[in-house]
């Protein structure tokens, strides 16, 4: 089991579709932080972040990129009959364990990285701390400032880049769900995004459920929920890939 884990972790990592979809979420939101910064460093770093997750276009197909490491990579096994090998070698249980913590972390890393950076971009090229002089005010009755106050800067940082993780995490999960009970490379690949749109549209009222509320953490009013709600959806998208695995593993 153990050479198979790491086997397996080592696959959702070194792969085309994870460096390509780190890439583009890296370009589209570093880009951001330099186009949004004004020169000789007179403007807030939120109002650099504000650039970064409200105008840089990622927020919208936020949910492509997980998807593109290793989600979709039960339907070539599914296809090719590999899955009957490894269900003769393990349960479907103990399999998806492996799996779903695999495309969980390739998914994550592959949107916390480039949050990361887009973070400490904003810090070194903003005026970190409440926004004063020409933001003054930028913050005011939103959750940020509170941690600002409270927590300092750090705490925004942090924040962004584990709800960026989670967020990750639960679409690339959504993928693997969709690959598992309709082994179709196309269906693993589009469905996730077509749920992610219609959950933004449709929990538009709902900002602790919305998934694009949960990635931003602002609009829910505290970053734990966000984490948390996150969380959950992560273990129910779980259960049901577990539930398609077995239903596999049953019918040969």
């Amino acid at each position: 089991m153990n050479g198979f884990f790491w086997k397996d972790m080592k696959r959702s990592f070194l792969n085309v579709g994870f460096f390509a979809g780190m890439a583009a979420v890296a370009a589209l939101l570093l880009a951001a932080a330099v186009n949004g910064t004004p020169p000789e460093r007179t403007r807030s770093s939120y109002y650099i972040l504000y650039n970064v997750f409200g105008a840089s276009g990622f927020g919208p197909f936020a949910a492509v990129f997980p998807v593109l490491a290793y989600a979709a990579s039960f339907c070539e096994e599914y296809q090719s009959g590999y899955y009957r090998m490894i269900f003769s070698r393990m349960s479907p249980v103990r399999f998806g364990r492996i799996r779903i913590c695999s495309v969980a972390l390739s998914g994550g890393v592959m949107l916390a990285v480039p949050i990361a950076a887009a973070c400490i971009m904003a810090y070194t090229l903003g005026v970190p701390g409440v926004p004063q002089d020409s933001d003054q005010g930028l913050l005011d009755g939103t959750i940020m400032l509170t941690y600002i106050i409270q927590y300092g800067d750090w705490y925004i940082a942090v924040g962004k880049t584990v709800l960026g993780f989670l967020f990750g995490c639960v679409w690339s999960l959504v993928g693997l769900l969709f690959a598992v009970w309709t082994p179709n490379r196309y269906v693993a690949l589009i469905a996730p995004f077509v749920l992610y749109e219609s959950m933004w549209i449709g929990l538009n009222g709902i900002p602790w459920l919305n998934p694009i509320r949960l990635l931003r953490g602002d609009d829910v009013g505290s970053y734990p929920l966000a984490a948390g709600v996150e969380c959950v959806y992560i273990l129910i998208v779980s259960a049901f890939i577990m539930a398609g695995l077995v239903r596999r593993y049953r019918n040969g």
